[in-house]
């Protein structure tokens, strides 16, 4: 399918619901309608954020009447987008940066009229894991001044209407012996499953206590395409068009992740989940490993500028957030 044919499969993506205040837009955060993107270093969270704006762009330039503008004053957005554009990915999010990742994507559908305009507010705060397993005692405290710029971050994720967690695919363990393609930072001492649902059941436990139910939940299988074929091959799973198979790949390979969406669900059963598999083409050798530039990192796969990924899935998670709001 088409980069243009995905997109236009998204038509009207906020038709279903009214007009959304965005005037409460702060420093890029928005207190009523943030998105908050949580996952273990690595995970691939700020290519999820840079794609979904990458994405809201270029339905600015296809779709008629559909525009977005972006709020990147205390974030690099742009520039890492210009640079996945050129087949770079962007460097890894670090810990303890008060307000250094933090950029909101306004979007409208339709000129001003009788019966108001159609917008969402996507705010995101683009939150190093270690931040938030600071926050939560689950790591010892760097000390005042981190603890007090990670405490900030945190904050905004508990006032948060829609959290996206990103479980990385190519760090479960589908090939022999318990082996996966990618593993944890050194110092890591959790595997990614434990430690994301760790994070996410302090997030359901601090909203029990303010009462206030997440109003969705999108789980993003990121680097889905470097275990998609193997999974098709062992247990025919297709990770990309079948939700059953998504969800039984979370239940084999993230079944604590797994257990705290189950928990959530049955605390607020009006809380929507969607789940969306997330890949970004790299460039391939003869033999089937990864082009790499100087530096180590993996090429982009990016022809005229256009950036090869689930544009399809991007389109899909802007309709679920504008039919949220």
């Amino acid at each position: 399918m088409s980069f243009t044919k995905s997109l236009l499969d998204g038509l009207n993506p906020f038709s279903k619901k009214g007009p959304v205040p965005t005037s409460d837009v702060s420093r890029g955060m928005s207190s009523k309608y943030l998105t908050s993107l949580i996952g273990t270093p690595g995970a691939g969270k700020t290519v999820t954020s840079n794609l979904a704006f990458y994405t809201a762009r270029t339905l600015q330039q296809q779709l008629p009447g559909f525009f977005c503008s972006i709020d990147d004053t205390n974030s690099r957005i742009k520039q890492d987008i210009a640079d996945m554009e050129g087949g770079h990915f962007p460097p890894k999010t670090r810990a303890y940066n008060t307000y250094a990742y933090q950029a909101a994507l306004n979007m409208w559908w339709g000129k001003n009229s009788l019966f108001g305009q159609k917008s969402a507010t996507f705010a995101v705060c683009d939150l190093a894991g270690e931040d938030q397993l600071i926050t939560s005692q689950y790591a010892s405290q760097p000390g005042p001044q981190a603890y007090s710029q990670a405490a900030k971050l945190v904050e905004y994720i508990y006032r948060s209407q829609i959290l996206i967690l990103a479980a990385p695919a190519s760090r479960a363990p589908v090939f022999d012996n318990d082996t996966s393609v990618e593993y944890e930072e050194a110092d890591v001492k959790f595997n990614p499953d434990v430690r994301l649902s760790d994070i996410f059941d302090q997030l359901i436990k601090k909203r029990k206590q303010q009462n206030r139910p997440f109003k969705g939940v999108i789980l993003v299988l990121t680097k889905v395409d470097m275990v998609d074929k193997y999974v098709e091959e062992k247990w025919g799973w297709d990770l990309y068009e079948n939700e059953g198979h998504m969800r039984a790949f979370l239940n084999k390979y993230f079944p604590w992740t797994t257990m705290s969406l189950k928990t959530l669900t049955d605390t607020w059963s009006q809380t929507e989940v969607m789940i969306l598999p997330m890949f970004v083409e790299t460039k391939k050798n003869s033999d089937g490993t990864q082009k790499k530039w100087p530096d180590g990192t993996p090429i982009i796969d990016v022809k005229d500028r256009t950036i090869k990924y689930n544009s399809k899935g991007m389109v899909n998670m802007i309709n679920f957030i504008g039919r949220l709001v």
